[in-house]
């Protein structure tokens, strides 16, 4: 039987439990997409230093071209979605990023690279602020958590399918048509969306309704980063995404130069530990829900996960001394999993912290401290392969992040409650 969900203030619209399993999921296929497109040039990074004649450094460069635009679009991309609202920036957002990825297949040499994933990090920029907005507005309380968690998964999910679905369509068509093939995904995605919301047209009038109550118009966005808890989050997501970003960029140029794995061998396993990420959404998600029924606060349940999944994670550390694949991937996967605790109560944090209409600029904020520290981070493992030739002291450097972050986190983070926002 379809009963209805409450809504927990006076404009969220109230879905029927259908509904809204359709509305996350689309928001989870929103993320994946922006996974896949994200991972195509990492899967291909052995083929494209091949044809371009690539360094470790220019690879890092192209890397980075993504990821200093991601820095800048994230944080304006929250600011931008809090004014046009989600609907319609997410559905903008989507359909740029999924033309630059098409556009990739064009790349004639590291520069025209470079500047094509420049231009899909424009796009991309608006993809997480955007469903945590969603979850914030349309989602009931009760369920945000969970629903974080699964929107979350995408990009694990989307790391995952992305490795054997690239190899696969290069292997038969190229790599150009690889671009072309993922790219062309969004615009499916795009049409649903659009078919979701006619279907219920409520979700207009609830973003309407939201900012005419408050929207940021009479909340200065400077004045959010006068908030300790902003930087708390800024800070967290500086010192810990690198790890994420390492693993994406770099894992399958790992496993060609230092375990002799050829495109189709990638395809073949670099999708492992995004299983073992998917999979640790899903139970963090789960495990913070059933903490919270039991009566743990809010305040406890973030410190505890991300406590756990901070002392854990450094586990990979040692897979750059395994000997056989398997544990390779095996210990690569694990730390993935810990990670994969640690963020789902870091994105939460915005949530938790700010009132709906901020959460987006929150979240664009604190994005931005992940890919400027992943910018740092990425320069720095391409600098050190080409000086020292070797991965150790990439791995071991990477692994030890997420304890800082923690130390860091909880210096600035205090109680996690809700803050008095000045208007």
């Amino acid at each position: 039987m379809i009963s209805n969900l409450p809504a927990d203030d006076g404009f969220r619209p109230v879905f029927t439990r259908t509904a809204l399993v359709v509305l996350v999921a689309l928001l989870f296929g929103e993320t994946t997409i922006n996974f896949i497109d994200r991972q195509v040039v990492s899967v291909l990074a052995p083929t494209l230093r091949g044809e371009f004649h690539l360094s470790n450094s220019q690879y890092a460069a192209i890397a980075n071209a993504f990821l200093a635009t991601y820095a800048v679009s994230y944080t304006f991309a929250g600011w931008v979605l809090d004014r046009l609202g989600v609907g319609r920036g997410l559905t903008a957002a989507i359909a740029w990023w999924s033309g630059a990825g098409m556009l990739t297949s064009l790349a004639r040499g590291p520069l025209s690279l470079g500047a094509f994933r420049s231009l899909l990090a424009v796009g991309e920029g608006g993809a997480w602020p955007a469903f945590a907005k969603a979850v914030a507005l349309w989602v009931p309380k009760e369920a945000r958590t969970l629903a974080i968690g699964v929107c979350n998964s995408g990009s694990s999910v989307g790391s995952m399918i992305a490795p054997p679905l690239v190899a696969w369509v290069t292997l038969r068509a190229g790599w150009r048509a690889a671009f072309v093939a993922t790219g062309a995904i969004g615009f499916l995605w795009v049409a649903a969306f659009r078919t979701f919301r006619r279907c219920h047209p409520e979700m207009a009038r609830s973003e309407q309704a939201g900012r005419a109550r408050g929207g940021l118009g009479d909340l200065p966005w400077q004045s959010l980063m006068g908030y300790r808890q902003t930087w708390a989050v800024f800070v967290c997501r500086f010192l810990a995404d690198p790890l994420w970003y390492f693993y994406i960029f770099w894992i399958p140029e790992f496993l060609t130069r230092e375990r002799g794995l050829n495109l189709a061998q990638i395809g073949a396993v670099a999708w492992i530990p995004f299983l073992a990420a998917d999979v640790s959404n899903f139970v963090g998600g789960y495990i913070t829900l059933r903490l919270q029924r039991r009566g743990w606060s809010v305040n406890r349940t973030r410190k505890a996960l991300m406590a756990a999944s901070a002392l854990l994670s450094p586990v990979g550390i040692f897979a750059v001394f395994a000997h056989s694949l398997v544990w390779t991937i095996g210990l690569i996967s694990a730390a993935v999993f810990f990670w994969i605790f640690w963020s789902i109560s870091v994105h939460s944090l915005p949530g938790d912290y700010f009132p709906p209409r901020a959460v987006a600029s929150v979240y664009g904020i604190a994005g931005t401290g992940s890919t400027v520290g992943s910018v740092i981070a990425t320069w720095a493992v391409g600098f050190t392969l080409d000086r020292t030739h070797s991965y150790a002291p990439v791995f071991v450097g990477i692994g030890m992040l997420m304890p800082i972050a923690m130390l860091a986190g909880f210096a600035l983070m205090r109680k996690v409650e809700p803050v008095q926002v000045a208007e």
